[in-house]
């Protein structure tokens, strides 16, 4: 699975999500059918860690506000 820009996603990935305002990290990819089931999802994304809201969700088909890639996990 890859960010927009075409970098691979990786967890611990510092990303920036709400049209580039929010800064998080990247949890989990749920990247199959098993990952979906298991996190009771409809459908493909990323579960980031950002505060203030603690972990989200974000569908990796979002075109209006992607996962925005910074930089990888030190």
């Amino acid at each position: 699975m890859n960010y927009s820009s075409g970098e691979e996603i990786r967890v611990g990935d510092h990303v920036l999500i709400e049209r580039g305002k929010t800064p998080g990290a990247i949890e989990h990819i749920v990247d199959s059918e098993h990952d979906k089931r298991s996190w009771n999802l409809d459908e493909l994304g990323v579960l980031i860690r950002a505060n203030p809201f603690g972990t989200v969700f974000w569908p990796i088909e979002e075109k209006d506000d992607p996962v925005v890639f910074v930089s990888r996990a030190e």
